[in-house]
């Protein structure tokens, strides 16, 4: 009867156990210990300076993307939509970068602004830090071109102007083009280069345009004008 009873009681004594490491872990967090960062007070907005009042009503920021990265290996710790930032997000005790932006940079597109906005926060074990607000603003080069009256009346129906980003991307605007391009800035590339060909009153015609010391977050309007305007 002794040995029954023993063996029926064994289990009971280790599933005890078990469950009492469970509870209770000896052991530090193989992961590191972790601090808090809250963003229960954070706001992003948004801000382009090479647009003239009325022009727009605002920027919606409500899609922008929110990114918590790793400052020294540049991993994403945390993603969300700005909309749906939570009040705070627990993270490993180390220096972070917060960043906001509205779509993935384009080496070239129309109509394609790129804002974005970046701060730096230390985040330490058991402890909580704060990031109260992100600016994005303009971070790419926009672009548009037009001609004189006088160039208008003399070129044909051919005229094209190519404008590229040293390095970068490229776009074609015709005659009839009324919208901004956006362009990629590249670094270590800061030319800009406006190629005009075809025929000007009534010859065949190649023209150049260079603007050197580009930077981001300008306007850059190219107006082509016929020779003694």
């Amino acid at each position: 009867m002794k040995k029954k009873i023993i063996k029926a009681l064994l289990p009971v004594a280790f599933a005890a156990m078990v469950a009492a490491g469970c509870d209770n872990p000896s052991y530090p967090d193989p992961a590191g210990e972790r601090g808090t960062l809250s963003l229960s007070g954070f706001t992003v907005t948004a801000v382009d300076t090479t647009i003239t009042s009325g022009e727009t009503t605002g920027i919606d920021v409500a899609d922008f993307v929110v990114n918590v990265r790793n400052s020294v290996t540049g991993d994403v710790a945390a993603s969300w939509r700005y909309a749906e930032v939570p009040a705070e997000v627990q993270l490993l005790d180390g220096t972070y970068v917060v960043e906001a932006y509205n779509a993935e940079v384009q080496p070239a597109a129309w109509e394609a602004p790129y804002y974005y906005a970046s701060a730096q926060v230390r985040v330490y074990g058991g402890e909580t830090a704060t990031l109260s607000a992100l600016q994005c603003q303009l971070a790419n080069v926009k672009v548009s071109v037009a001609y004189t009256d006088a160039f208008k009346a003399a070129m044909g129906s051919d005229v094209k102007v190519d404008v590229s980003m040293s390095q970068g991307g490229s776009l074609e605007f015709t005659p009839d083009e009324t919208r901004c391009g956006y362009f990629e800035l590249v670094e270590g590339s800061t030319t800009l280069v406006a190629t005009l060909s075809g025929t000007v009153s009534g010859v065949d015609t190649m023209n150049y345009q260079v603007l050197t010391n580009v930077s981001a977050g300008q306007h850059y309007r190219i107006t082509f004008s016929l020779d003694g305007e």
